[in-house]
This record gives structure tokens, C-alpha cells and sequence, in this order.
């Protein structure tokens, strides 16, 4: 479980140095720039949370946990080939946003899964904290989205057949 935890550790501080990355980002305005740095910060939060849950897992000899190892291995390398794109600057402006619902959207539901799947109410109590969080991310960023580009905004998957 500790290695786990430690992945789980490391994947929010990845997101966190992603979206650290996009406040720099030179096509972003004032207001995304904030939203990204509020992001970078609550993700840091984040990493900070899951090491107290996993020492006091440790500290209390808690060894199993039925978090799958090779899901939280695939969020840590998507994490990372978002990051890269982010430091070579690859990303257009749209692309990092997408790129910020797209991550956002999938730990939403990877701590949804995670707490559902868990068999220790703290790690339960906490993925659907950060769920939460993961949530009020992408509600942000669609909002801005929605005002973008005189009101029209960005579609994201199905929105596009919406009327």
C-alpha cells in the first residue's frame, strides 16, 4: 500500500507542477493564470494529504489497500506527458485548458473509483475529498471556457450535440 500511496503522492505533485507549469503559459490572461495557480496549490494539498493518511497508515501497521497499482502507474504517466508538453511550451493556450479539464475529469473519477474500492474509511473520507476538489477544478475551468471566444466558449465530448 505504501508504494501505492506514494504514487498517488506523486501523480498531485505532477499535476501540481503542470498547472504551475501553465501560469506561465504566454497566451493566458490574469484570470487563468490564477485559476492554474489555485490549481498547482490545492494539488500540493493534495500530495500533502495523502502522505499524512499513508503515515498514519503506517504508523498504525495498515499494509493492503485495494488501490490498483497499474491504474495509478497510468495517471502518473499521462500526468507526465502533459507536463513535458507544458515545459517544451507545446501547448496552445486551448490545448492546455483541454488538457486541464482532461486531467481533472480523470482523477474525478479515479478518486470516485478509488473511494469506492477502498476498504479504510480514511482513504474513502479522503479520495472523495479530493474528488470534490477535482470537481470545483473543472466546473472553474469550464466557466472560463464558456466565456471565452465571445461567450462561445470550447465544447468538450458530448457538449457538441447538446442544442
Amino acid at each position: 500500500m505504501k508504494a501505492i500511496l506514494q504514487t498517488c503522492i506523486d501523480v498531485e505533485e505532477r499535476v501540481g507542477e503542470i498547472y504551475q507549469q501553465l501560469v506561465n503559459h504566454p497566451d493566458a490572461n490574469e484570470e487563468l493564470r490564477e485559476i492554474w495557480q489555485e490549481m498547482a496549490d490545492d494539488e500540493m494539498r493534495h500530495a500533502h494529504r495523502i502522505r499524512l493518511v499513508n503515515d498514519q497508515f503506517e504508523v498504525a501497521g495498515v499494509m493492503s489497500c485495494s488501490l490498483n497499482r497499474e491504474e495509478v502507474q497510468m495517471l502518473f504517466d499521462r500526468a507526465g506527458e502533459i507536463l513535458l508538453d507544458a515545459q517544451e511550451g507545446c501547448l496552445s493556450l486551448e490545448e492546455a485548458i483541454y488538457a486541464s479539464v482532461e486531467l481533472e475529469d480523470t482523477f474525478l473519477k479515479a478518486h470516485l473509483a478509488f473511494a469506492a474500492s477502498g476498504n479504510q474509511p480514511d482513504l474513502q473520507t479522503m479520495f472523495k475529498a479530493l474528488a470534490e476538489a477535482d470537481r470545483e477544478h473543472t466546473l472553474r475551468l469550464k466557466s472560463y471556457l464558456n466565456r471565452m471566444n465571445d461567450g462561445a466558449g470550447l465544447l468538450f465530448g458530448d457538449e457538441s450535440k447538446m442544442p
